[in-house]
């Protein structure tokens, strides 16, 4: 039975390695941005109590759902995911220099743009 399993394990790729790293990044930083977020987070109506923690769930539920594909090498998924990410690094960038943003912006912005370079690492072959 040993044998079955023996012809189909291939090494890892150079490129396949960049992808392992950004998915191990993305979940990482994805978990430590929402415990930065809930640290950081203003004290909420007990009414919306339920809608700011079924949303960080969804948050937290999306990111256990893409890391297998970004860890299979998902070119597509991970620049799609590089553009948003960079998307939001420069608005909590605008919004930090602007002075209107959300009290944790400041605390959370590394995780932005680690993830952001983890994933367009693994997507633009970056150094």
């Amino acid at each position: 039975m040993a044998e079955d399993f023996s012809g189909e394990i291939e090494p890892v790729s150079p490129d396949l390695k960049k992808y392992r790293l950004a998915g191990f990044g993305f979940l990482a930083l994805n978990v430590l941005y929402i415990l930065i977020a809930l640290w950081k987070m203003p004290p909420v109506d007990p009414m919306m109590k339920k809608t700011v923690y079924s949303g960080l769930l969804a948050f937290i539920a999306i990111a256990l759902i893409l890391t297998p594909f970004i860890l299979r090498g998902k070119k597509l998924l991970v620049q799609i995911l590089a553009g948003i990410y960079g998307i939001r690094s420069a608005l909590s960038i605008y919004s930090l220099v602007e002075g209107g943003a959300f009290p944790g912006v400041p605390f959370l912005l590394p995780c932005l743009i680690l993830t952001f370079y983890l994933l367009g690492r693994a997507a633009w072959d970056w150094p």
